[in-house]
């Protein structure tokens, strides 16, 4: 039986991600490839987004639980390969660049055509920074860290699979504890610009033997109204940090976030099977959109800036028509992409008759 649920939360967290990116054009805490004038309403959507990336690989763990049921360990690493591998690749070669494009010209003044801009990028790799113009994966980081997590997760999943129960510690109270806990001595490891990739390991793997139990998954149900209590507890907590202490560092700061954004993802998951197990219009249209407009939305959203910042950069108007914009081309863009089969495979769609095809095939 299909959770449509899960399809629900993926898709509004993806759709989340251009009011949030919108907001970093006017935050007044993280560089970007655009910048307009700092405001608070964009400081604190920045600030309370701790949980989106943690839930979009909790989802993908949860969805490999499922998929594996159906695929054996080639069919699901051979499947990673073609819908995460090839659209990452493409994605750095045609859909990244040119948001260092319009950040040179909006940072550092740069005048040359794209083309010579293309050379350049492709080839000098001196000092530039993400955002002034440096090469980088930039958002499509989400992809690469994916694959290389579902592939060195696989022998354990596959192994996991044979289990329909939670193991014994993560049952009653250490559903919460331990993977608080866990996350927050993970969060001590190395990062990759402030990416950390055992984090979220932990989160997909988290994913998969949450999907193994039916019985949780009726427990965050009923439990959910708990769960929201103690996530806006530590959303409380996290925001006196940042408003009154300041940024910190160290264990006991680790742990508190690590706690504040696992309740919060329990809590999601048990508001989501309440009120989202439904299968709508908005699902059968978005569940094959949602990856291609994660692909292409950031692109679009930073030319979109580009041109509205440098007639309006400060206020609601320039946010409101940056988020709206981007919703509107993303989408048309989709609707270019999923037209064609080449187009398709480029961007990580299995190449199906499009619906409207089909439909009039009926």
């Amino acid at each position: 039986m299909r959770k449509d649920y899960i399809d629900w939360l993926r898709n509004l967290a993806i759709l989340y991600l251009i009011p949030y990116h919108s907001a970093r054009i006017f935050d007044d805490r993280n560089d970007f490839y655009i910048k307009g004038e700092p405001n608070a309403v964009a400081d604190v959507i920045v600030s309370s987004s701790y949980w989106f990336m943690p839930l979009l690989f909790l989802l993908s763990g949860v969805s490999s639980r499922y998929a594996l049921r159906k695929r054996t360990g080639g069919e699901y690493a051979r499947e990673r390969f073609a819908r995460l591998l090839v659209p990452f690749l493409f994605g750095c070669l045609l859909i990244v660049p040119p948001q260092a494009y319009y950040a040179m010209r909006f940072h550092l003044g740069y005048k040359d055509d794209y083309l010579d801009f293309l050379v350049k990028y492709f080839t000098d790799f001196s000092d530039w920074s993400e955002y002034a113009g440096g090469i980088s994966p930039a958002h499509l980081w989400f992809i690469l860290f994916l694959l290389v997590i579902s592939l060195a997760l696989l022998p354990l999943m596959t192994r996991l699979g044979h289990h329909d129960r939670l193991p014994r510690p993560l049952r009653g109270a250490g559903l919460v504890i331990v993977p608080s806990l866990a996350l927050a001595a993970l969060a001590m490891l190395p990062d990759l610009s402030g990416k950390n990739i055992f984090v979220y390991a932990a989160y997909v793997l988290l994913g998969f033997l949450i999907a193994s139990d039916d019985a949780v998954l009726d427990r965050l149900e009923r439990s959910r109204r708990t769960f929201l209590a103690l996530a806006l507890l530590g959303a409380a907590g996290i925001a006196v940090e940042l408003t009154v202490l300041g940024p910190q560092s160290g264990p006991l700061t680790e742990a508190w976030r690590a706690a504040a954004t696992w309740v919060t993802l329990l809590a999601m998951l048990g508001y989501g099977k309440r009120y989202f197990n439904v299968h709508s219009k908005f699902t059968a249209y978005f569940n094959p959109a949602a990856f291609p407009v994660y692909i292409v939305h950031q692109t679009i959203l930073v030319a979109v800036a580009f041109y509205v910042v440098g007639v309006i950069d400060h206020g609601p108007i320039p946010y409101a028509l940056i988020a709206i914009g981007t919703l509107g081309l993303s989408f048309g863009t989709y609707e270019v992409i999923r037209r064609t089969g080449p187009n398709r495979f480029m961007f990580g769609l299995k190449n199906t008759t499009p619906a409207s095809k089909a439909v009039r095939a009926r």
